[in-house]
C-alpha cells in the first residue's frame, strides 16, 4: 500500500463501506476515491460527504475523461482535485501533501474564526456591561447633581439666616432715613416753611436710599431663587461686590477690616452666579467664625489673572489650622468647630462648585498664621472691565 510511511490511511472496498469509515472517523483529512463503484459514484460519496462535513479535502481518481463526469465532481462533490489514470506515484503524493496542507490550513482558518466569534461575543457582553454601567453612571450622576442641588438649597437657606439681622439692620437705615425726611417735610408744610431747595435734596437722598433697598431685595430674590444651573460670562469681583450686598453689615458689626484689589484687565469666566456667590458666601462664613474674638479682625480678597486662569486669594488673620488639618478640610462632614456648631460641609460644598466649573481650589494654612484659600478658575477672554 502506497503513503502508509507519510499518512495514516483507511481503506473501504465501496461508498457504503466509506461513509460508515467517516462516521467514525468524522475528522478525516482527506478522502480519495473512484469515480466509478459498484453501488455508488465518487461524486455522491463526496457530495454526501460534503454535506455530512466540508472540511477535509476531496479528490477523484478515474480512467475516463468525460466532461459530464467533471462537472458532477466540481459542482456536486466539491473535489480539490480531479486526476486522471494511470496516475503517478509522485504526483499523486504531492497532492496529497497539498491536501492535507490545505485542510490543515482551514482548520487553523476555522478554529480562528471560532476565537474571533468568542471574541465578539465577549466584547458584546463587555458592551452590554459597559452600557448598563453608563446608565448606572449617569443615574448616580444625575443622584449626586440633586444631592449638590439640595445641598446647595440648604445651604442658601442657611446663609440667609446667618445674614438676617444684618440685612434687616441694612434695611431699616434707608428707612429711618426717609422716614425723618417724611416727618420733617409734613412738618414744615404744616408751618408753611418749606424750602423747596433743602426739599428736593432730601428728595434726591430718599430716592437713593430706597434705590439701595431695591439693590438689597432685588439680590435676595435672585440668590434665593431656585438654582437652574444656568452659566453666563461674568466678571467674578462682580460676584463677591453682589455678595457684600447681603453682608456688609455683618461685617462692620464684627469690626471686621475688608480689603480687596483687582488687577487691572481681570479676565471673565464661565459661571454660575448664584453658585459662584456662595462660594463666597461660605467663605466669608468661615473667615467670621475663625476671626470671632480675634484682635484686628481682616480679611483680604484678591483678584488676579495668570496663565489662562482667574486667581482669587482669599486669606484672613485668625488662629490658622494644625499642622496636617488643611488637607482635610474640604472633605466632606469635616469640621475643626465644637460639635453642633457646623454640618462640615460649606467648605466641601465650596470645593463641589469649583471644581465643576473646572477650576481647583487649594487651602494653605499654619498656626498662628490665618488661612488662604487660593481658588484658581479657567478664563474666557483676555480681559473685561475691572469691576467697581
Amino acid at each position: 500500500m502506497f503513503f502508509v510511511e507519510e499518512f495514516e490511511v483507511l481503506t473501504a472496498t465501496g461508498g457504503a463501506e466509506a461513509l460508515e469509515i467517516f462516521a467514525s472517523q468524522p475528522d478525516l483529512a482527506l478522502i480519495i476515491t473512484d469515480q466509478r463503484m459498484p453501488g455508488m459514484s465518487g461524486v455522491t460519496l463526496l457530495s454526501t460527504i460534503y454535506a455530512i462535513n466540508p472540511d477535509p479535502v476531496r479528490i477523484i481518481l478515474t480512467a475516463y475523461a468525460d466532461f459530464h463526469d467533471i462537472s458532477e465532481a466540481i459542482n456536486q462533490g466539491h473535489i480539490f482535485q480531479y486526476l486522471q489514470k494511470p496516475w503517478q506515484v509522485n504526483e499523486l503524493q504531492l497532492i496529497l501533501q497539498q491536501g492535507v496542507s490545505q485542510y490543515r490550513l482551514r482548520q487553523e482558518n476555522n478554529a480562528l474564526i471560532r476565537q474571533l466569534d468568542e471574541k465578539n461575543q465577549l466584547l458584546l457582553a463587555a458592551n452590554r456591561q459597559l452600557a448598563l454601567d453608563l446608565t448606572l453612571q449617569q443615574g448616580l450622576e444625575q443622584e449626586r447633581r440633586e444631592v449638590e442641588i439640595k445641598m446647595l438649597s440648604q445651604a442658601k437657606l442657611a446663609s440667609l439666616g446667618e445674614i438676617a439681622t444684618g440685612i434687616a439692620h441694612e434695611i431699616n437705615q434707608p428707612l429711618t432715613y426717609i422716614s425723618i425726611i417724611l416727618q420733617a417735610t409734613e412738618r414744615d408744610i404744616t408751618k408753611g416753611k418749606v424750602n423747596l431747595d433743602e426739599l428736593l435734596d432730601e428728595m434726591k437722598e430718599s430716592s437713593r436710599q430706597v434705590q439701595r433697598i431695591t439693590k438689597i431685595i432685588s439680590h435676595l430674590r435672585t440668590f434665593g431663587r431656585a438654582d437652574s444651573g444656568e452659566r453666563i460670562e461674568l466678571a467674578l469681583p462682580k460676584v463677591m461686590d453682589d455678595t457684600l450686598i447681603l453682608y456688609r453689615q455683618k461685617i462692620v458689626i464684627n469690626s471686621i477690616t475688608l480689603t480687596i484689589t483687582k488687577a487691572p484687565g481681570l479676565p471673565l469666566i464661565s459661571g454660575n452666579p448664584t453658585q459662584l456667590e456662595q462660594v463666597f458666601i461660605n467663605l466669608l462664613q468661615n473667615a467670621f467664625d475663625v476671626l470671632a474674638g480675634a484682635k484686628d479682625p481682616a480679611i483680604h480678597v484678591d483678584f488676579t489673572s495668570q496663565d489662562g486662569q482667574l486667581i482669587t486669594t482669599f486669606a484672613d488673620n485668625g488662629s490658622g489650622l494644625a499642622d496636617g488639618v488643611a488637607e482635610k478640610i474640604f472633605e466632606p462632614f469635616f469640621t475643626t468647630k465644637p460639635t453642633g456648631k457646623g454640618t462640615g460641609l460649606g467648605l466641601s460644598i465650596v470645593y463641589g462648585i469649583v471644581t465643576d466649573h473646572g477650576g481647583t481650589i487649594e487651602c494653605l494654612s499654619h498656626p498662628g498664621e490665618g488661612c488662604r484659600f487660593i481658588i484658581s478658575l479657567p478664563a474666557i477672554t483676555q480681559c473685561c472691565p475691572t469691576a467697581d
